[in-house]
């Protein structure tokens, strides 16, 4: 079956994100969208992933479990996952700087439930580099049921090919935004290649279109098609 996903939004755990951008608000606003399936994907964190997930269960979308890690190299890898216990894992493997967030210049990092209600504010600051390489990301991963993807390799800030010159040959699968340009052709021969917003608005959510030819509607069946 043929799914329309957008495996790339940021809640309002990132800082960059909208406040609105609630786990409801994103789920609801993908259903509207015509989506099938989504995944929370905010900077270094994931403490709105497992309610997004429980929402969308309600409202017969899939949540993907994941994460976008940015590598010890300031590039952005999102992670795709089966299950949460799996992103959970992968998370806890993972070093990150101890800086604490200053909201008044970079944003609030909130946590929210099912109701839109704030449960607590992140206070580690979520937009720095973490102690995994681009060398290692892959593997770790992989030992944890998941897919690392290049991100958004067509842009210059945190994109892989900007910061390397390159997409290196342990990634299989690489993600590109709805305006890349056919010049970023030569980085994806052979490789599996996604399309999603990387949406910070509601606004922004399904813009990239994307679409995948799945076995079954479920995280387990977008992560098979993927490898």
């Amino acid at each position: 079956m043929r799914i329309k996903y957008d495996l790339h939004i940021h809640s309002a755990l990132s800082p960059c994100a909208d406040d609105n951008m609630t786990p409801s608000n994103i789920v609801g606003f993908a259903k509207l969208q015509g989506l099938d399936a989504v995944a929370i994907a905010d900077h270094n964190a994931i403490a709105n992933v497992k309610v997004a997930m429980d929402v969308g269960d309600a409202f017969d979308v899939v949540v993907v479990p994941a994460m976008e890690l940015q590598t010890a190299e300031d590039i952005h890898i999102l992670c795709l996952f089966e299950k949460f216990e799996d992103l959970q894992s992968f998370y806890n493997c993972i070093h990150f700087a101890d800086i604490q967030n200053r909201a008044e210049i970079f944003g609030e990092q909130l946590i929210l439930d099912e109701d839109d209600n704030v449960l607590g504010k992140e206070q580690r600051m979520l937009l720095v580099a973490s102690g995994v390489s681009v060398e290692e990301v892959v593997s770790l991963a992989k030992q944890h049921n998941g897919i690392a993807v290049a991100a958004h390799i067509d842009r210059e800030e945190n994109g892989m090919v900007a910061i390397l010159g390159t997409v290196t040959e342990d990634f299989s699968v690489v993600e590109i935004s709805a305006t890349a340009t056919e010049q970023i052709n030569r980085y994806t021969t052979g490789r599996k290649v996604i399309t999603n917003s990387d949406a910070h608005t509601l606004e922004d959510i399904g813009v990239a279109d994307g679409e995948l030819e799945v076995v079954e509607r479920s995280a387990k069946g977008i992560l098979q098609a993927l490898r």
